[in-house]
């Protein structure tokens, strides 16, 4: 299908925080308003990419280190990610399939038109691809580092026309909304400016590697390439029924 006909594609990131908040896959916590947002959104049409972080968090409990090193959390990356697939694919109405990918993945063309051609082919299957880097063999020097950035560059890889951040506030503060309670959020962005740039800190998560300035990254990634991005909470259903209306 080529992509000038393409039905309307959406690439969903959804961070640990939101996926397993204390070291385990908690489907009760956020997951419930995200799979239904998924499944009304392929109920109308559209076609879904959801980045996933997630697989550390997911399979930390059943490892006993209280700072576990670089390889462990490599092992409960791979402990984690499994678990995380099951609980997808248990709460979504399509077939899902999962792609582990690496920098060079999207790097080297010719592992780039394979990703491309690999997520275009599951989609027309009606399947949704669930994508996270595959920390459980990447290398310092080939990973992308965080989700946020994934998602974008998936984005652009397959053209989608939307791309969703799934993060634990509710957007972009011009301070950081814990600890300054006159931050005031921004609800339209038009230009990812070094003053925009700027406003973001780190993460405040123990569970995710990213935070706002990853995001605005991402963003702005995204948006170089004509994609609509938005970064709402993923903890609020009201952020989902904001979406589908």
């Amino acid at each position: 299908m080529s992509d000038s006909i393409r039905p309307h594609t959406i690439v969903i990131k959804v961070g640990s925080a939101l996926i397993a908040p204390n070291g385990k896959v908690d489907k009760h916590h956020c997951l419930p308003a995200i799979s239904h947002y998924i499944n009304q959104c392929t109920l109308a049409g559209s076609r879904i990419v959801l980045v996933s972080s997630g697989s550390v968090a997911a399979g930390k409990y059943l490892f006993t280190q209280k700072t576990p090193s670089a390889i462990v959390k490599k092992a409960m990356a791979a402990t984690g990610q499994s678990e995380m697939i099951a609980t997808w694919d248990s709460m979504l109405s399509s077939p899902c399939a999962q792609l582990l990918l690496t920098q060079a993945d999207l790097q080297l063309n010719s592992r780039y038109i394979n990703v491309k051609s690999t997520i275009y082919e599951l989609l027309d299957s009606g399947i949704i691809p669930i994508i996270n880097e595959n920390d459980a063999v990447v290398s310092e020097h080939l990973e992308v580092g965080d989700n946020d950035n994934l998602s974008a560059m998936i984005a652009a890889c397959i053209h989608a026309d939307t791309l969703v951040i799934c993060t634990d506030i509710d957007g972009l503060f011009n301070a950081n909304p814990r600890t300054n309670t006159n931050a005031t959020l921004l609800k339209e962005v038009d230009a990812i400016t070094p003053n925009i740039l700027d406003m973001a800190g780190g993460s405040d998560s123990n569970v995710g590697t990213g935070g706002m300035i990853t995001k605005l990254q991402a963003a702005q990634k995204a948006t170089d390439h004509g994609i609509d991005t938005f970064i709402i909470n993923g903890m609020k259903p009201t952020s989902f029924e904001a979406l589908l209306n």
